[in-house]
């Protein structure tokens, strides 16, 4: 559980990165109220009123903490009143980093793919059982968290870069030794894990928007070495294609040296098989 902390935020809405930062303090559900827009001007006398006052104004209580956007000079008067009501202070930047300071993050590169409302890797870890917390702008430019149990973050990478620049956040994640990588042949992506003796991992079509092609063949790379099997994945991505996934047999009846070099693939024959059905009731029999 988070600690009960009622917080003052003051920042102005024009502070990059701001929306996202309200939703994660929604999203594990702190308790802060908000001053008035610095940019667009304070109400007179309201921010000479006690922390406390003004938080009750908005029904949240005692103010224990302030976070402030930074430590720029027009923010001064702020962290002076904070000082003399003996509060706690904080950077937005270094309050946001205390919370995903144990967390194992996921950047989301643009641009940013929704499948049911929710960004591609999000979607496919929730699928798969990782229950992650997800922090996305929605498709009406709202922004909204999601907070679950699990211990990784999917956040969009642009977001982090307005509040931390190229630092990292979270907690290391350990190195994959043996990462994903895919080929982009006529009508398909091919998935295979490593880089040398290749394992086929599975097939789909190509991404039906093809300016998203790029992010989506990395998420689903990125998926692989965080291991999600195939068939999760297969499952998660079922909403974006309306046929059959064909990515079960690993076998081709086609001679393709390269596809098949290293993946153990077996070319069928070409002559038709007549006793497939044989077979299935074979097996049923011996499952009965």
């Amino acid at each position: 559980m988070w600690p009960k902390s009622k917080i003052q935020l003051v920042a102005s809405s024009a502070s990059p990165g701001i929306a996202g930062v309200r939703a994660v303090m929604k999203g594990i559900q702190l308790e802060f109220s908000e001053g008035e827009d610095l940019i667009a001007g304070i109400i007179p006398k309201w921010w000479e009123l006690p922390f406390d006052q003004m938080a009750t104004a908005n029904e949240v209580g005692p103010v224990t903490d302030v976070v402030f956007w930074s430590e720029e000079t027009e923010h001064n008067v702020w962290r002076e009143k904070a000082l003399a009501e003996d509060l706690n202070q904080h950077s937005i930047q270094s309050f946001i980093h205390n919370i995903l300071d144990n967390e194992v993050i996921l950047g989301v590169s643009e641009p940013t793919i929704l499948i049911e409302g929710r960004p591609l890797l999000g979607h496919v870890l929730q699928k798969a059982g990782f229950e992650p917390t997800i922090l996305w702008p929605t498709s009406d430019g709202e922004w909204q968290c999601e907070r679950l149990q699990g211990s990784h973050w999917v956040i969009p990478q642009s977001w982090q870069e307005s509040l931390f620049g190229t630092s990292l956040l979270g907690r290391s994640t350990a190195t994959v030794e043996d990462p994903a990588t895919w080929v982009v042949r006529e009508s398909t992506l091919d998935f295979y894990q490593g880089q040398n003796g290749l394992k086929f991992m599975g097939q789909v079509p190509r991404w039906p928007e093809p300016m998203e092609e790029q992010v989506a063949v990395e998420t689903i790379a990125k998926c692989l070495n965080l291991g999600v099997s195939w068939l999760d994945i297969k499952l998660a991505l079922s909403p974006v294609y309306k046929d059959l996934i064909r990515t079960d047999n690993l076998r081709w009846n086609i001679n393709d040296i390269g596809r098949n070099a290293g993946t153990r693939g077996e070319e069928l024959p070409a002559e038709p098989i007549d006793d497939v059905e044989d077979w299935w009731a074979r097996r049923d029999g011996l499952l009965a």
